[in-house]
């Protein structure tokens, strides 16, 4: 398995380094027409409209209690049903609000996961150990090619062929790609691209985002092997609102999330 992993890796690596290559050539000094070009695979969660006031102030144990016995189906229906319900709840928004309040309002989980899946501050210290200067621009452009690899690793734990996804990676290095070359990989003696380090600026969103991915497998099963499986999602939903997110929008198999949430793709 781990020879089989390290094989992926490096056809990844020959990839990069083509498709780097590709960019100092073709791409020297572009910006991309449209760097929004991977889209999470999943449509957006069932919403609400017209949200009331947030509620009294209640404790998370308050609210895990409220949450319990407003979901009294089992959590892990078929297509996440109970799950999608949950996340779009008074009960789970009000809490949102209290606890995880941004610059803008919103009032549907769609529009709250929208803003802090790709809030800078999940990647700026990241992008401060890779890139000179690194600002929010930065931060969006590496938020789309994470969104991305988080995709396509949880679509190999269903047995799809990562290599069916090489032709959205290859927008990516074409728009945010040349967007960060710009701004941190020019060759101003050749008035170029330096296309070997946007790709391998590339690898290494990917390694960081494997490294968070797997932490997220971790804290599931930590909550599983604690609370058993019903209330261990409830309490990932109180625990951390942008991971569940992901869950919705990547997993389509029940039994694959099952095992991911027991550490199975990760030994």
């Amino acid at each position: 398995m781990r020879c089989f992993e390290y094989q992926r890796f490096f056809n990844r690596l020959q990839v990069c380094l083509f498709l780097g290559l590709a960019v100092s050539l073709f791409f020297a000094c572009q910006s991309s027409p449209d760097p929004d070009v991977v889209k999470p695979e999943k449509g957006d969660t069932e919403t609400e409209s017209g949200i009331e006031p947030v509620a009294q102030q209640a404790t998370p144990e308050e609210t895990f209690e409220q949450l319990k016995r407003e979901n009294l189906d089992n959590i892990l229906d078929d297509d996440f049903k109970t799950l999608r319900r949950l996340v779009t709840s008074k009960t789970y928004l009000d809490f949102l609000r209290r606890n995880h309040p941004l610059e803008d309002r919103y009032q549907t989980y769609d529009a709250f996961w929208k803003i802090a899946a790709s809030h800078p501050s999940r990647y700026l210290p990241f992008l401060e150990q890779t890139l000179e200067k690194p600002d929010e621009e930065d931060a969006a452009n590496a938020h789309l090619f994470a969104v991305h690899y988080r995709h396509v690793l949880t679509r190999g734990y269903h047995g799809e062929d990562p290599d069916t996804f090489q032709d959205e990676w290859a927008k990516l290095i074409k728009g945010p790609g040349v967007d960060i070359g710009l701004k941190h990989f020019v060759d101003d003696e050749r008035n170029a691209l330096k296309g070997f380090e946007i790709a391998f600026f590339a690898l290494e969103i990917d390694l960081y985002v494997r490294k968070i991915e797997q932490a997220d497998a971790a804290l599931a099963g930590e909550l599983f092997d604690k609370h058993g499986e019903q209330d261990a999602l409830i309490w990932l939903a109180l625990k951390d609102p942008v991971l569940i997110g992901y869950i919705l929008k990547d997993f389509t198999d029940v039994q694959v999330f099952r095992k991911w949430m027991a550490g199975e793709f990760h030994q």
